[in-house]
């Protein structure tokens, strides 16, 4: 077993864990008489992201493994979850309004997605020594964003728009990784 074999077991497992939440909370998301669409965008949207981002974890096979890089890779899939649980709280069936849930967590939500955008791009730059010119840098720079626009205000058109818009971001990356039949 190679080192990134090893590494991928703990990368693998939270992963897993910010999928379990999202499916988990799928059916109480889905009920029609507490369904936000706007949250149910957002939470398919980071299950999609989640598999996507699993998927490109296997850009770091050739990394030369430190515990600082270990920590550092880590932190993205622990981020995920962390987005995971906010979009997802441990006792969903207990949520009577989504939407009143939503902007409840919204500043928590997207301080994480900002955190997440930041860490991906450090990650890149410090593990993989992607030049700061690179065409990930811009998906980066979108969750950065969105981040910062999801977090700065609670205009309901605003996160009406960030739904939208990140849920057909990642379908789209999902067909392009999908078109491309390999990882990246």
């Amino acid at each position: 077993m190679s080192l990134f074999e090893y590494l991928a077991i703990a990368f693998s497992l939270v992963f897993s864990f910010s999928a379990m939440r999202l499916v988990g909370g799928l059916p109480q998301a889905f009920d029609p008489a507490r369904r936000y669409w706007v949250h149910l965008c957002l939470v398919c949207a980071q299950l999609l992201a989640t598999a996507g981002i699993f998927w490109v974890f296997w850009s770091f096979r050739q990394v030369d493994w430190t515990f600082p890089h270990f920590v550092l890779v880590l932190a993205n899939p622990s981020l995920a979850y962390f987005i995971a649980c906010a979009l997802i709280p441990e006792t969903g069936s207990s949520v009577e309004s989504w939407r009143t849930y939503y902007y409840s967590i919204r500043k928590r939500l997207y301080v994480g997605v900002l955190v997440w955008g930041i860490v991906i791009a450090i990650a890149a730059t410090v593990v993989l020594d992607r030049p700061f010119i690179y065409p990930s840098r811009a998906v980066q720079a979108t969750i950065v964003a969105i981040g910062v626009a999801g977090a700065a205000t609670s205009n309901p058109r605003v996160h009406s728009g960030i739904a939208v818009f990140s849920l057909s971001l990642v379908i789209v990356a999902a067909f392009l990784m999908f078109a491309e039949q390999s990882p990246v």
